[in-house]
């Protein structure tokens, strides 16, 4: 469905109490003068008359008592559609989170300037655009009071809260799997997606084995999935470490790298495990298997359940340092998966993971790859991401609900293969700090914005 960009006024007060439209759209919408149209914005609706008036620019007027009732939240210029007597405005799009301060410097502290990112990455195609946590909605009213980023009357941006009606999707930025769980959070998703049938993507956190499961076997991904088991006894660990010389164990529901153990064997039988402790990068050597699992899950190896194993891989290296990348991918308007950035991470010294707190250090995709297979960086870096397309686009066939967002970690290994590691459903964006993503960064904050607004159908 197409959209157009109009110019929303207000109408001056004694004017009749209906929709305004200017010849250009009432010519390009077919409309005939005081016939009866349904008016939508967001959740709000309600059936007025049309009015046509001179003026040669696409603009709309729209009395405020009207605009009180849809809880037009701005005039100025916004998309319209117009289809079987129907003209939607907008449309209104929401970032759900949790966590707001009030405050109106920083709403969501230091998230405030991710969220302010893709509201300024909207402004191309204005849409009403706002971020929200459960307890601003009004179930009864049909509106809820969000924070929008916008120039204020001395033309500064600046956070605004503002009453909007519910939104036409939702985009879900909940920060962590606790406040996922929190009853107010979870019964809010659940209404907006199954009472009010809002479209909203991204919804929840991945379980690494349940990713694992949709693609170890699925026909478009079977060349990059390291041999992964869920559960591990003391017998599959041995097993794997005996054909592999390294294994990793990873918490099966965590996230951000943490609780993650590497395990090497050496020539000699004896083991080593790295791991992070506080702000320390830990390595131990253990005579025995049995012994290094019973200090590190304890005399039962009772948390081993939560555990998974996976095969380690032996990644290229940068300064002797091991390297994995970030790919950033994305939906947009056409729907389509495609790499809006590649971030390559060096792990710090001692370090079980590349992650920044861990002492990574972010680096030149090329130059990382030049290194490493010289004269065949590009192609090296097709791979990844002709890779990366076919793991969003069978994950996607697997799961439930909608994708429009998506962070890989992926591995190179020395001869050149391929292999994915985990995939995020909230990715961060600290690959965007490298000066050479500057302009990816912009693209991926409009991308959520271009794919909002085809579930919009706008």
């Amino acid at each position: 469905m197409n959209s157009i960009i109009c110019r929303i006024q207000p109408l001056p007060s004694g004017r009749q109490q209906a929709i305004w439209l200017s010849l250009p759209l009432m010519k390009e919408w077919k409309c005939k003068q005081g016939q009866s149209i349904k008016v939508r914005i967001g959740g709000k609706s309600l059936i007025t008359q049309v009015i046509g008036y001179r003026k040669k620019s696409r603009e709309i007027r729209i009395p405020r008592s009207i605009a009180t009732q849809l809880s037009l939240p701005f005039y100025g210029n916004t998309r319209a559609v117009y289809q079987n007597r129907q003209l939607s405005l907008g449309p209104v799009l929401a970032i759900l989170t949790t966590g707001c301060t009030g405050s109106p410097l920083a709403p969501y502290r230091t998230r405030s300037f991710l969220f302010r990112e893709f509201l300024l990455a909207s402004r191309v195609d204005h849409p009403f655009f706002y971020v929200f946590s459960p307890e601003m909605v009004d179930w009864n009213n049909r509106v809820i009071r969000g924070w929008f980023y916008r120039k204020d009357s001395s033309g500064h941006y600046r956070w605004i809260r503002k009453t909007a009606p519910f939104p036409d999707v939702v985009y879900e930025r909940i920060p962590n799997r606790k406040a996922e769980s929190n009853t107010l959070v979870r019964e809010c998703r659940k209404r907006l997606e199954t009472i009010e049938n809002i479209p909203t993507f991204n919804q929840g956190f991945f379980n690494k084995w349940k990713v694992h499961e949709a693609l170890y076997n699925h026909p478009m991904t079977p060349d990059c999935i390291p041999e992964t088991h869920l559960s591990p006894s003391l017998e599959t660990v041995q097993d794997m470490l005996e054909r592999h010389k390294m294994v990793y164990l990873k918490p099966s529901g965590g996230s951000l790298g943490l609780g993650i153990f590497r395990i090497t064997q050496s020539p000699k039988q004896e083991y080593y495990c790295r791991f992070r402790s506080g702000e320390r990068n830990i390595l131990r050597r253990y005579k025995s298997l049995k012994m290094l699992m019973r200090q590190v899950f304890g005399p039962q190896m009772k948390r081993l359940p939560h555990y998974l194993v996976q095969q380690g891989i032996r990644l290229v290296k940068y300064q002797e340092r091991p390297v994995d990348f970030r790919v950033h991918m994305h939906k947009d308007h056409s729907g389509k998966w495609k790499v809006v950035g590649i971030g390559a991470k060096a792990a710090g010294i001692g370090s079980v993971t590349t992650h920044g707190r861990t002492g990574g250090s972010l680096l030149s995709v090329s130059e990382v790859l030049e290194q490493s297979f010289p004269g065949h960086s590009s192609e090296m870096e097709n791979r990844i991401q002709n890779a990366s397309i076919r793991i969003c686009s069978a994950l996607e066939s697997q799961v439930e609900g909608l994708l429009g967002e998506l962070g890989l970690d992926i591995g190179v290994d020395r001869n050149g293969k391929v292999w994915l590691f985990e995939v995020n459903s909230k990715p961060g964006r600290h690959i965007f700090k490298h000066p050479s993503l500057a302009e990816a960064r912009k693209h991926s904050a409009h991308c959520i914005v271009q794919y909002s607004l085809r579930l919009a159908n706008f």
